[in-house]
């Protein structure tokens, strides 16, 4: 679950809804295109710092899995006591999902975030936590299971756009082809605990391939990210953290 977990990540935190993922782990991903009636979430806050989880619902069907991705982003921060306690096989059995998996916590380290549409705005209940279902993607079971590397770049389809404002610390992956990625979200504790103040020092502990640097410093001006030509480049380090082609 947690290959699976990392491809839905990369698919769904790169844009919301009405996305899909090409790479070389998984050639054919595609989601539901779309939002069910325009609904965006909240782009005016600040959303540096803002905690949200997801919940992955994933039905087998046949040779394929069709998964949904329900999210808090725009509804609460996913009360800890109440996430704590979700619990898979429970979530199964009353979701008639084959599959389910916990995605979370996990912070923004962006500060706004424009034109992320949902796929259907209807709030339901994961425990006590409001979720909305922010898309949707269909794999075969091959990708499903296929082991997704860290480090891979991810080529996705998304509208939305992603600003770092002036002033704040941005953390980025410099490439070996001196692309570089600057990091959107982190995780606070699926592989490695960590916390905004441990992320200046990422580096160190990151087990980077040849070619690849990890810097952080702080944007003279705003640095703005949107799609060119309806398409952005993801990519994972190996702690679950999610960065952002941006140059």
């Amino acid at each position: 679950m947690s290959q699976l977990r990392s491809l839905i990540a990369l698919t769904l935190l790169a844009g919301g809804a009405g996305c899909s993922a090409t790479s070389d782990a998984a050639p054919e991903a595609s989601s539901d295109a779309g939002a069910a009636d325009g609904a965006t979430t909240d782009a005016a806050a600040d959303k540096r710092g803002a905690r949200y989880c997801e919940v992955l619902l994933g039905v087998a069907a046949g040779a394929s899995v069709h998964v949904e991705v329900y999210s808090t982003e725009g509804l609460n921060e996913c009360p800890d006591d109440l996430w704590s306690k979700l619990d898979v096989a429970s979530l199964r059995a009353s979701t008639g999902a084959t599959l389910v998996v916990l995605n979370g916590p996990r912070y923004w380290t962006l500060d706004s975030l424009a034109g992320s549409s949902l796929l259907d705005p209807t709030p339901r209940d994961f425990g006590g936590i409001a979720m909305r279902q922010a898309g949707a993607i269909d794999l075969s079971l091959a990708e499903a299971t296929a082991s997704q590397r860290a480090y891979a770049l991810h080529t996705i389809q998304r509208e939305s756009a992603f600003t770092w404002w002036a002033g704040k610390p941005v953390f980025e992956l410099v490439g070996p082809d001196a692309h570089v990625y600057t990091m959107q979200s982190y995780s606070v504790q699926q592989v490695a605990t960590q916390s905004e103040a441990t992320l200046p020092s990422l580096g160190a502990s990151l087990a980077l391939p040849a070619g690849w640097s990890f810097r952080s410093r702080t944007l003279a001006s705003d640095l703005v990210a949107t799609a060119t030509s309806g398409t952005a480049v993801v990519v994972q380090d190996d702690v679950g953290d999610t960065y952002l082609q941006t140059q």
